[in-house]
């Protein structure tokens, strides 16, 4: 038995450079291709299947969406509902209306329900944080690519694929994976984090895999996946059609049901992480401090990350969201870094913001820096404060950061 990972991709344009195929047998990453198109990469499997049908595909998409949905627009069936998203799917990502949401200046609806019952199991699963079906904007948005991905579901049933759980399982079958429940914990933003995990928890993959898979997050959620599914090619084999009427519309997610096999890689520093492989950046080596609470966070803390920054969410939030973007050298003042850091830093600053704009729906912000001791700072690691803001979460908000100061705040007053 064969199994293949489709790291999916929902771009408009450019969904080529984006979209990986990755295969297994016998324990061993046997192929790891990018470059196709959604319709290429379909072909291709309708192609194989044609060949040899002896395989199982994991897709990275929803295979659909919350029960309640598909009852409140009249699809009946699973297969009404894909064929719906053929005809109406690039009319639904146009208008952005409720349920979906995400795109600029189309908040967060409140829904009855915004998950699926196979992603509420899943969430905590190897630090798994699944998205909903709805959100087709923002960071970690998974609509767009499953809206899109819906329809090519019609077509791979339409060529004889058997499609799990809402199909008696056969050759070839389809099932829907999680990358994140079959990688667990890995910064996966990370090219040196890529490597490390590569060679320390998948050491069966050839070095010149390795370089492949480690080039880029979606190589590497591709290259994961197939070697996962493969060494649990008895579960697999043992799965049967759901008679549960909630998930013969909603499907279910498919992971190894003793947990993801692989563990989290050990957490080193900033300082340690070392850039290799061909196209990858220039090594970092970061100055860090022992002791020091932010050189030494764990890598599972880390929300979002770029060349000289992470951010974390503060462990004592003022508000919901509430997130540290810091540098990864060990500095007291950002204005101690190197103009190319400093501005690093503030480039994540807006990428965490734009992130939290998704997730917490805020109606304001505050984003600053306590610089000195005079100043607050507690922590002698420069850092930026990004804080999500709601109406009424203070009786009178007018100042913000005036209120360092609370006698000199109300000027409004004098």
């Amino acid at each position: 038995m064969r199994y293949i990972a489709i790291d999916w991709s929902g771009a408009r344009s450019g969904s080529a450079s984006k979209i990986w195929l990755a295969e297994a047998h016998a324990g061993q990453l046997t192929r790891l291709e990018g470059g196709r198109s959604r319709v290429e990469v379909v072909d291709e499997l309708i192609a194989m299947a044609a060949e040899d049908p002896e395989f199982i595909v994991g897709l990275d998409f929803a295979f659909s969406a919350p029960e309640w949905f598909l009852l409140d627009r009249g699809w009946n069936s699973v297969e009404t509902f894909w064929a719906a998203a053929h005809e109406e799917g690039e009319d639904w990502l146009a208008a952005c209306e409720p349920p979906l949401w995400g795109r600029p200046g189309k908040k967060k609806p409140v829904l009855s329900e915004h998950f699926r019952a196979t992603e509420n199991e899943a969430a905590g699963v190897g630090g798994s944080t699944p998205k909903s079906f709805f959100q087709i904007g923002g960071a970690g948005a998974v609509g767009t690519g499953s809206i899109r991905g819906l329809p090519f579901l019609g077509v791979l049933d339409t060529a004889g694929f058997s499609i799990w759980p809402f199909h008696p399982p056969a050759s070839p079958l389809v099932v829907e994976i999680y990358p994140r429940l079959l990688t667990g914990p890995v910064v996966k933003s990370n090219h040196g984090a890529r490597i490390r995990y590569l060679g320390e928890m998948l050491p069966e993959m050839s070095q010149s895999m390795v370089q492949i898979a480690a080039s880029s997050e979606d190589a590497f959620d591709a290259a994961v996946s197939a070697l996962v599914m493969c060494r649990h090619g008895s579960e697999l084999a043992r799965l049967r059609q759901t008679a549960d009427p909630k998930v013969l519309r909603e499907g279910a997610i498919w992971w190894p049901a003793g947990g993801v096999v692989p563990q989290a890689v050990e957490a080193r520093p900033a300082s340690t992480v070392t850039e290799v492989g061909p196209g990858a950046p220039s090594a970092i080596v970061e100055p860090s401090e022992a002791g020091c609470v932010f050189c030494e966070c764990p890598e599972g803390e880390v929300v979002a990350e770029s060349r000289h920054a992470v951010a974390i969410r503060d462990r004592y939030p003022v508000s919901p969201g509430h997130t540290l973007v810091l540098p990864k050298a060990h500095v007291q003042s950002l204005f101690d870094l190197s103009p190319q850091a400093r501005a690093d830093v503030w480039a994540l600053v807006a990428e965490v913001r734009s992130a939290l704009l998704v997730d917490t729906s805020p109606s304001g912000f505050n984003i600053g820096v306590n610089e000195g001791e005079s100043a607050g700072q507690t922590v002698g690691h420069a850092h930026v404060h990004v804080i999500p803001r709601f109406d009424g979460d203070v009786a009178d908000p007018r100042g913000g950061i005036r209120w360092v100061v609370p006698s000199k705040a109300a000027y409004w007053d004098r």
